[in-house]
């Protein structure tokens, strides 16, 4: 495989794990904690539920471009 797309995976590797990093900080954190989300008597609404999805499917598929880019070598 040429050079260029493990550079691309890697690239997108970092990118995946930036994006559910900075959706868990700013969607769920801070919503969660400060506004009451989690804590709150009320269910969590459904786009906080919809931003913890997100971010986990983020990790998961920056892990899963690990593997991918593994693959390439």
């Amino acid at each position: 495989m040429p050079q260029i797309f493990k550079g691309l995976v890697t690239v997108t590797i970092w990118l995946m794990f930036i994006f559910a990093w900075i959706m868990t900080v700013f969607i769920t954190i801070v919503p969660g904690l400060v506004e009451g989300e989690i804590t709150g008597t009320e269910p969590p609404s459904m786009q906080f539920l919809i931003g913890i999805a997100l971010s986990i499917g983020f990790a998961f598929a920056g892990g899963f471009l690990l593997l991918v880019r593994k693959k390439l070598e």
